[in-house]
Order: structure tokens, then C-alpha cells, then sequence
């Protein structure tokens, strides 16, 4: 191993055991407080856009929201049409309840009809949720409870289904993030409002609503809130259920998106890193981040070529002695496992420790079979598609939603 591999590989070790500590640090040593019953009027902003298909069940689930006391949560749902050319328009007139309004605007994009609607919304509190996600019958009222000493609250986040390969994995991968939300926001070092969030509507507006030219605004609302000192909680036990990739093509196409606004919004918002006025924030979870990719895109790579150059080597010393593998047993040591592997292994078992603290705190089952295929195929994956949004980021292609 050369001197480089060496100082990578032992690099990575220390960065990926500080970070294991901290968070299992951050895991034991926070408790969530028992939170009071907060009931405020709420509305929900619903940006839509040909959605035929789902918006019944969006809408349907957020009407259903319930109290503990068994009478439905008092709020208003808003649904923004972006231009739709399909009847979601007509699906959501047909739904006849007082508690619902309907707006058409021209095509803008999710954040310009988040903002649309924003302009119409005169309770103290609201939230939007994307069209393909449906909510757990009383997430409403439980989220509110982290109101008034949070400025915006989030929810764990699970796919709606999970029945191929694809949606499988990220099942898991939906778990592991939940959790890892939970415990950022417990450090008050939660960035990114996936999917659901609820806000406090002044604080919104007084920030100059949401990105519109940006692809992930739900991570630059976040980041936004954060640089302000405003505070993001969590609601680990209330969740958003939600449609994801089916196949490998959609999901490549989400992550790009993801991916790229990640890198485009963690630039845009640099001077956070690193800074001691965002706490835990600034100095460990931004930066975390890009230093794991820094590691493990090399290892990643390190890793394929020794293991490729050593099995190229096991065959050829095959072919040099014809085919005797009595020889070939009694005078070689076949091993494929280098330092590099050796790290891989130690990443995917802590891989698994997560997994596993995750599914208990997120109440998911995930077979056996699963936790194999996540584990030995996932994060290779989740590497390549890196490497390919920052490749795209480098070229300079069009960022797409």
C-alpha cells in the first residue's frame, strides 16, 4: 500500500470512528421532553402539478388529520395548481368540503406556487406538502407540539410503497435518514425540510418566501432558517408517507436533482462552514458531508482496483501452473481482502449498527434480504451517483427538476 493509500485509508478510519462516537454521543445523551398539546388554526399549502393519480389520497389525508380528543384538527387546505394540463384541477373541485380552496396559476415550479399560496394564508402558522405524499392520520397535532419554541417542524419520511428492488433500498436508505434527522435536530444542526414541513408564517415571509430558482428549495429554506438562528425541530414518531423511484432511471434523474442543489446550495451558504457561530452545525455536519465523499470516492475507487488487480493475478498464476489448483493451495495465500476492502467491511458493519437504531426508532421492518442487498450494493450507488452530480456540476449542465 503506498504512502497516499495509507494516509487515505487511515484518514477515513479516524473521520468515520469520530463521527460513529459523535452521533451515538448526541443518541445517549438527548432526550426529546414531553411536549404539550399546542392547537392552532393551520394551512396547508398543496403545490400540484398533474398529479391526477394521487392528489385524492394527498388531500384525503390531510382532511382525516386528527386529535387526541378524536375531532378533526382545525385547518384549511390550499391546493396550488402549477399549470396542470391533466383534471387534477376537476379531481380537486369534486372534493366537496368547505375546508379547501383551489388556485390555478401559470407554470413556475413547486416553489413558486408554495409562495403563490403564501400570499393567501392568514393563520400565525402553515405548512405545504408535496402532491405525492399523504400523511399519517395525527401527525398535524403531534407536530405542533414542538410550536412556539421551534420556528419549523419536520417529519420522518417513508416511501408510500416498497414492493421492487429499487423502492426497497430506499426504504432503508428513508429509515437511516429519519433518524439521523432526529438526532441532527436534537443538536439543533437540521438543515433540509423534506417533503412535509410546517412553519411560522411570519418568519417565512420575513425571509422572502422560498428559492424559486432553485431546485431543492426545501434545503435552501433550511439552510436559510439555520444562517438566521432560527430553530428546526423534528417529529420522529409522525410520518409522510411519500412515492418514490421505481427504477433506476428515475431515480438517477431525483438524485442529480438532489445531489446537485445539495452542492449548489452548500456553496451558496459556504460561510457556514466551519463557523462557531453554528455550533455544531457549522463546525461538524456541514463539513462532514464532503469530507466522507473526499474519503470514500478514492477508497471507493482504491478498492476496485485492488481487488480487480488481485483476482486478475489469482488467474493468471491459474494459467501459468495449468490448471493445478493443489499447487496453486499449497504455495499461495488467495485473498482478496486489502486495506481498502478491509475499510469497506468496517463501513458497511457500522452501516448496519445505523440501519438497525434507525428501524427501532422509526418503527420499520425490513427483511434480512434487504439489509444484504443495501448493504453489500447501496452505498456503491449512492457513491456513483455522487460522483456524477458533481461531474454534471463541473461540465456545467442545465440543472433540472
Amino acid at each position: 500500500m503506498s504512502m497516499i493509500e495509507t494516509a487515505i485509508f487511515y484518514t477515513a478510519l479516524y473521520v468515520m470512528l469520530f463521527a460513529s462516537v459523535f452521533w451515538f454521543t448526541v443518541f445517549f445523551t438527548t432526550k426529546s421532553k414531553a411536549k404539550k398539546s399546542f392547537v392552532r388554526p393551520l394551512t396547508l399549502i398543496v403545490p400540484t402539478y398533474n398529479k391526477a393519480g394521487f392528489i385524492r389520497q394527498c388531500i384525503g389525508s390531510l382532511l382525516n388529520q386528527k386529535m387526541a380528543n378524536g375531532e378533526y384538527y382545525p385547518l384549511k387546505v390550499m391546493v396550488v395548481d402549477d399549470g396542470s394540463t391533466d383534471n387534477t384541477g376537476q379531481i380537486v373541485k369534486d372534493i366537496k368540503d368547505s375546508r379547501i380552496g383551489y388556485i390555478k396559476k401559470k407554470n413556475g415550479g413547486k416553489a413558486s406556487a408554495v409562495n403563490h399560496g403564501l400570499k393567501f394564508v392568514k393563520t400565525e402558522y402553515f405548512g405545504f406538502i408535496d402532491s405525492d405524499t399523504c400523511l399519517s392520520e395525527n401527525a398535524i397535532e403531534n407536530m405542533m407540539k414542538h410550536f412556539p419554541e421551534a420556528d419549523c417542524v419536520t417529519a420522518a419520511i417513508k416511501p408510500l410503497k416498497a414492493y421492487n428492488t429499487i423502492e426497497k433500498l430506499q426504504k432503508i436508505e428513508y429509515v437511516i435518514a429519519s433518524f439521523t434527522r432526529k438526532l441532527m435536530a436534537n443538536i439543533n444542526a437540521l438543515y433540509y425540510t423534506p417533503a412535509f414541513a410546517l412553519y411560522k408564517t411570519n418568519i417565512i415571509r420575513n425571509l422572502g418566501g422560498f428559492d424559486e430558482k432553485n431546485i431543492t428549495e426545501d434545503l435552501e429554506i433550511g439552510l436559510r432558517l439555520q444562517k438566521y438562528g432560527y430553530k428546526i425541530s423534528n417529529s420522529i414518531d409522525d410520518f409522510a408517507y411519500t412515492i418514490v423511484p421505481q427504477n433506476f432511471r428515475e431515480l438517477f434523474n431525483q438524485r442529480m436533482r438532489w445531489y446537485r442543489g445539495y452542492i449548489h446550495n452548500t456553496c451558496a451558504y459556504k460561510d457556514m462552514f466551519f463557523s462557531r457561530k453554528y455550533s455544531s452545525l457549522g463546525m461538524f455536519v456541514l463539513p462532514l458531508q464532503y469530507i466522507l465523499l473526499a474519503l470514500t470516492i478514492p477508497l471507493l475507487i482504491l478498492a476496485a482496483y485492488d481487488t480487480g488487480l488481485s483476482l486478475f493475478r489469482q488467474v493468471m498464476d491459474v494459467f501459468i501452473v495449468d490448471f493445478d489448483f493443489g499447487y496453486i493451495a499449497s504455495t499461495s495465500k488467495v485473498s482478496f481482502i486489502t486495506s481498502t476492502t478491509l475499510f469497506w467491511i468496517l463501513l458497511l458493519s457500522a452501516f448496519f449498527l445505523m440501519i438497525k437504531f434507525s428501524q427501532q426508532h422509526v418503527h420499520e421492518n425490513i427483511s434480512k434480504v434487504d439489509y444484504i442487498i443495501y448493504l453489500l450494493v447501496y452505498p456503491f450507488i449512492n457513491i456513483l451517483l455522487w460522483i456524477s452530480a458533481f461531474v454534471l456540476e463541473i461540465v456545467g449542465t442545465e440543472r433540472k427538476w
